[in-house]
């Protein structure tokens, strides 16, 4: 049984609202987006932004995907491609907002999205054994 809202699953949910947020976010104008501070000496680095919010999305994407017992991480592979190529798009769509199209962004999107995915496979993986060991095999 799948965790639901009125018929939505959970993840489906999570993955619009995140994907909503992240588009709005990276769609500000450049100067009106601050530095992020943790402290008066370390600033943290917009690459490490991007790869932070791709990783997320490329988590929610191969959970939000249907997997199919037979090719279990089918939905990582196509959560991958369609990531990266949002993340094609979204550099692209920064341009007429008055943001710069980035080489290196796209790269630390494509590393954040990696991480993602290796994310998703390994929680995924210790949530089967879990449930294996808990309630026998399935």
């Amino acid at each position: 049984m799948r965790a639901t809202i009125s018929g939505l699953r959970i993840a489906v949910i999570a993955l619009g609202c995140y994907w909503v947020l992240m588009f709005i976010s990276t769609h500000i104008p450049a100067n009106a987006v601050p530095p992020l501070h943790i402290s008066n000496k370390f600033i943290v680095s917009d690459k490490f932004i991007h790869a932070v919010a791709f990783a997320g999305l490329a988590f929610l994407l191969s959970w939000a995907l249907p997997t199919n017992s037979s090719r279990p991480f089918r939905n990582v592979l196509f959560a991958g491609v369609i990531g990266i190529l949002y993340a094609c798009l979204d550099e692209l769509l920064q341009i007429p907002v008055g943001r710069t199209a980035d080489w290196n962004d796209l790269w630390a999107d494509c590393l954040g999205i990696l991480f993602g995915l290796l994310l998703y496979t390994s929680v995924r993986h210790c949530l089967i054994r879990m449930q294996r060991s808990l309630f026998g095999r399935t």
